[in-house]
């Protein structure tokens, strides 16, 4: 029910405008942010790999059902939503929010979120932010989680757990408080061509948090990632930069004993091994750079693998 009542509120009471759709704008994120990421559902579905998995997903049935799901709710989850774009300043879940462009039936998906028993609708001058809560599917013992959603033109919503940020995320879009679109994210990395996902992050440090699974990070203060395809090609770009150069040199060889041990993993998991072989490391001066390239078929059997394995483990049937 969480991730249905996610895909609804993303579509709650759009007003009247045009938005420009795919590409990620700067100028539509907060000057507070510290961290950003991006997915061009547009750039993805028309890509080679956004292909074969459309295929794959008529082929398992998945595509009827995502049709079904149009009839009732009035959009389709990926022909519908064109990006989103999750934005936010450090690790507090309050601070962040998700703007949502695509074309949905006002009307029929605001009753529908009407229904929820909590729900409020807040008015301060001319906006108005409608709020529910969203059953807690993690941890059912857990709190549940009040979000809040605001309208912006007729083809874009703000999303989140934070009616302050959702409030300031709108005064961003209005132009009535400051943008990122001079230097906050001045990563290169997210200028790629045929980029249909995209991170940056600063104070990439204090968003490790001392986490044991981010140790790596925490000895960087700037990150860029950027997925797409380019001249038939699939491709991965990873740039961290790194608080020294010694520390840069410290990391690299982190990540080339990582490739080793994967590479040395080949007898158990050869496509992970294969992958592994195709990563290119290099780093000058604070920036460590990691280049993956391969054919949007390779990479697609090989998600293929991993999915077919996850099904395995919850014991779903095979695929045929």
């Amino acid at each position: 029910m969480r991730k249905l009542m996610t895909l609804l509120t993303v579509s709650v009471l759009l007003a009247a405008g045009p938005a420009l759709a795919g590409q990620l704008l700067k100028s539509q994120l907060s000057s507070d942010a510290d961290w950003v990421a991006h997915l061009n559902l547009e750039q993805l579905v028309k890509s080679q790999l956004g292909r074969f998995i459309r295929a794959e997903l008529d082929k398992q049935g998945l595509e009827e059902q995502l049709q079904g799901f149009q009839t009732i709710f009035s959009f389709h989850p990926i022909d519908d939503i064109r990006d989103v774009t999750i934005y936010g300043k450090g690790n507090d879940r309050e601070k962040a929010v998700a703007l949502f462009e695509g074309s949905f039936d006002k009307d029929k998906l605001v009753a529908l979120v009407r229904m929820n028993p909590e729900y409020r609708e807040i008015k301060q001058a001319d906006v108005v932010v409608h709020s529910w809560v969203d059953e807690n599917k993690e941890d059912p013992n857990g709190p549940d989680q009040r979000m809040y959603g605001c309208a912006y033109k007729d083809n874009m919503v703000v999303l989140g757990a934070g009616l302050d940020a959702v409030k300031q995320a709108v005064d961003v879009l209005t132009g009535s408080a400051p943008n990122a679109a001079a230097a906050v994210f001045k990563q290169e990395i997210l200028t790629r061509k045929g980029a249909f996902f995209q991170v940056a992050a600063n104070a990439v440090n204090d968003l490790a948090d001392h986490q044991n699974e981010a140790a790596l990070l925490e000895q960087t203060d700037q990150l860029g990632v950027a997925v797409g395809e380019n001249d038939g090609k699939f491709y991965v770009n990873l740039s961290l930069r790194a608080e020294s150069e010694e520390i840069a040199q410290n990391v690299r060889k982190m990540l080339e004993g990582i490739i080793a041990f994967l590479t040395l993993a080949g007898s158990e998991h050869p496509s992970l091994a294969e992958v592994a072989k195709k990563l290119d490391i290099s780093n000058v001066d604070r920036t460590i750079t990691v280049n993956f390239e391969s054919t949007p078929e390779s990479v697609f059997e090989f998600l293929k693998d991993l999915w077919q394995a996850e099904k395995n483990k919850k014991g779903q049937p095979t695929v045929p």
